[in-house]
């Protein structure tokens, strides 16, 4: 009997990669940024939310080694989306083959109450369910840039793991801050097909 197998997984993950995921968020608006580096250490949410921003954009290189800074995003729900689960999408320039141990954020409301954190595996906020249509979109997000420090190669020697001798070279580039539609039936999918995936790479061949 022929052995099939990783031909099989290699185009699970491929039409996984290529089709079924993208089409999570089937349509995307990008939202209008602006930042703030604070200097020094944190500073309490009330100073964050009110801190001179300038305007920066997705490509843009943000955040020297153990930086904080306050991103505003802002933007409007398309009329055209009226009665659909719309969130936003928020990527700092996450390294998403590692769950932690890099840059990471907390959403605010205007009124400064926390939303959610961000990481990695976790970069989405929801707006609405089912939205309106129009509504007026406007977050915080306190960002810290803590560098990779553990990387593939971990345990070398780095001078990044201290204030004093880590510079001032920015570590990210934001990679997408949109607003967009969420899919949730495609969203299932993807979530059986990675299970059925998982579940076949652990059983035997011959099973």
């Amino acid at each position: 009997m022929h052995d099939d197998r990783s031909l099989v997984e290699g185009r699970l993950k491929r039409v996984l990669d290529e089709r079924i995921r993208p089409a999570v968020y089937p349509e995307s608006v990008p939202l209008d940024i602006a930042v703030w580096t604070a200097p020094g250490e944190p500073v309490p949410v009330e100073e964050g939310l009110a801190g001179p921003t300038e305007p920066i954009a997705v490509g843009d290189r943000w955040g020297a080694p153990w930086g904080t800074s306050w991103f505003r995003v802002s933007g409007t729900v398309p009329e055209r989306w009226a009665g659909r689960t719309v969130e936003a999408l928020l990527d700092l320039g996450f390294d998403e083959n590692m769950p932690g141990f890099q840059c990471e954020g907390l959403v605010y409301r205007p009124d400064g109450s926390p939303v959610k954190g961000l990481n990695p595996r976790n970069q989405w906020v929801r707006i609405g369910a089912p939205v309106a249509g129009g509504e007026e979109v406007l977050l915080h997000i306190e960002a810290a840039s803590n560098p990779v420090i553990l990387d593939y190669h971990p345990f070398l020697p780095t001078t990044l793991g201290d204030k004093e001798t880590a510079g001032t070279e920015p570590q990210y580039t934001l990679a997408r801050m949109d607003l967009a539609v969420f899919d949730e039936t495609v969203w299932q999918l993807v979530q059986d097909l990675e299970v059925l995936g998982e579940l076949m790479a652990e059983l035997p061949v011959d099973g």
